[in-house]
């Protein structure tokens, strides 16, 4: 009995990759700027009590909220490096939708600082 082995690079090409990827272009990209703000504004929230002597809870969101927003990035870059092949597509949505809830988790963490 014969087998035949097939080439993994002749795969017929997922049309509606780019829509994936370009809806969530259009989405997370302006929210990233905005978080961007946020992160670079939050280190106001320490002003009224020093770096020093502020509650670790506080300490402990202005620390995340980076670490989350790279994370998002991360995911952003994800959805535009992984090939145009229909066995991607659901990675490749889990990914988009995983990088607009981390961009907008950053959000949520940043307008709920703990008092200081």
């Amino acid at each position: 009995m014969r087998t035949t082995w097939t080439n993994t690079w002749h795969q017929p090409r997922d049309d509606k990759a780019w829509c994936v990827r370009g809806v969530t272009a259009l989405l997370v990209l302006p929210l990233l700027a905005l978080d961007l703000m946020f992160i670079g504004l939050s280190p106001m929230a320490t002003d009224s009590c020093g770096p020093d002597h502020c509650s670790a809870a506080l300490m402990t969101s202005l620390a995340v909220a980076p670490v989350v927003w790279f994370v998002a990035a991360a995911l952003l870059v994800l959805t535009w490096a992984l090939p145009s092949r229909p066995r991607y597509g659901v990675t490749r949505g889990v990914a988009a939708a995983g990088a607009f809830a981390a961009g907008a988790l950053v959000i949520g963490i940043l307008a709920n600082l703990p008092m200081g």
